[in-house]
Parts: structure tokens; C-alpha cells; sequence
């Protein structure tokens, strides 16, 4: 084998030894909603080697291209939903191949898997909390029941719970401190291009 390959393999095994990326997505088709304001390409003007950028794709679906420096890149298909009054992005690689220039978000996902961020809002910035993944895993190790899921050989920790109980475990730990780490009010990502007009998905 390649020392590149292994490199490559070796910095996967980290990643999702620190994420835990769930088989079933985190939501339901009635759950999914489309707005127009996440179109276009999302980042700090300081550090232009980092966007995201979001895309149509079909049936409310965004295309989610995620660039990174030294010429890392990722696509996602994502999923922008609703709970209870609360906004979530659900996002899961499209391509996932062991390569040292792509992103590390394909990594976390690697199983394959959905990642689930929360979305604190979107204009004038878009702000998102990653799930605090050392909580998680300390959560899981105390209440082993608190939600489904299983542990690999390379001790990683993949969720294997249903959708509904997804939910209802996101919703249960939405308080600081908890499921989702609050990044600070300077961390939204501000837009880099104005988004075209879309007046609703394409099915």
C-alpha cells in the first residue's frame, strides 16, 4: 500500500474516532424545508481558501460544496428541517473517497453517515453549531440507552437510532452545554456572493 494511502486512512480513522456520524437521517420528509437565503457562497472575506457554497438541487435538496484550504473540497447533499420551532442542516457526503485533499467534514462521514448541525440563523450571517462530539461520546458511554448506536472496532461510535428517536434526542439536549456547541457571535459565516432568485425548488 502507499504511504499516501495510509496517511490517508490513518487521518480518517482519526476523524471519526473524535465524530459520530448517524446511518438514518436526522429528518423526515414533513421536517424539510427550503429557503432561499442559504443559496450562495457562504465565508470570511479574510480567509478566502474557506467557503460554502449551497446550490438547487432537486426536491428541496441543497448541493453543499465545502472548500478548505490547500485545495481541499467536499459535496454534500443537504437538508435544511424544522423541529419544534428550532432549525437544523442535515448534511451528508455524496462522494466519499480516501484522499488526502478532501475535506474533513467527508471524514466525519466516512461510514457513510449524516452530520447534523443546528442553524441559529442565516441572514445577515449564517451561524451554525456543530455537535460537541467529546460530550456526545461521554453521554453515551454513561447512559449507554440514551440513544442506539454501536461501537466499531476502531472504537468509534456510529448512531444507528431511528429517525423519530434522533429527534427526540437532538430536542432533549438543546441547552448550552449539552448537544451543540455555541460558536461565538463573531464565527457566522458572512456571505461572499449575492444568491440568485428562487422563487421554489425544482422537483
Amino acid at each position: 500500500m502507499k504511504p499516501r494511502t495510509l496517511v490517508a486512512i490513518a487521518s480518517v480513522a482519526a476523524l471519526l474516532t473524535a465524530c459520530i456520524p448517524s446511518v438514518n437521517p436526522f429528518y423526515a420528509e414533513k421536517d424539510v424545508v427550503f429557503d432561499p437565503r442559504l443559496l450562495g457562497v457562504w465565508g470570511n472575506p479574510d480567509d478566502a481558501d474557506k467557503s460554502w457554497r449551497f446550490e438547487v438541487a432537486t426536491n428541496k435538496t441543497y448541493r453543499l460544496i465545502v472548500s478548505e484550504e490547500k485545495g481541499k473540497r467536499g459535496e454534500f447533499a443537504a437538508h435544511l428541517f424544522k423541529l419544534k420551532g428550532h432549525t437544523f442542516l442535515d448534511v451528508t457526503p455524496t462522494k466519499v473517497e480516501l484522499r488526502e485533499d478532501q475535506v474533513e467534514m467527508i471524514g466525519a462521514a466516512l461510514i457513510p453517515g449524516h452530520l447534523v448541525l443546528r442553524v441559529r440563523g442565516i441572514e445577515p450571517e449564517l451561524k451554525l453549531d456543530w455537535v460537541d462530539w467529546d460530550w456526545l461520546k461521554k453521554h453515551l458511554e454513561v447512559n449507554p440507552r440514551a440513544l442506539k448506536h454501536r461501537v466499531t472496532a476502531a472504537e468509534s461510535i456510529v448512531l444507528t437510532a431511528e429517525t423519530r428517536d434522533l429527534q427526540r434526542f437532538v430536542l432533549k439536549h438543546l441547552r448550552d452545554g449539552e448537544l451543540f456547541k455555541v460558536e461565538p457571535p463573531d464565527k457566522g459565516l458572512r456571505r461572499l456572493t449575492i444568491a440568485p432568485p428562487v422563487a421554489a425548488p425544482p422537483e
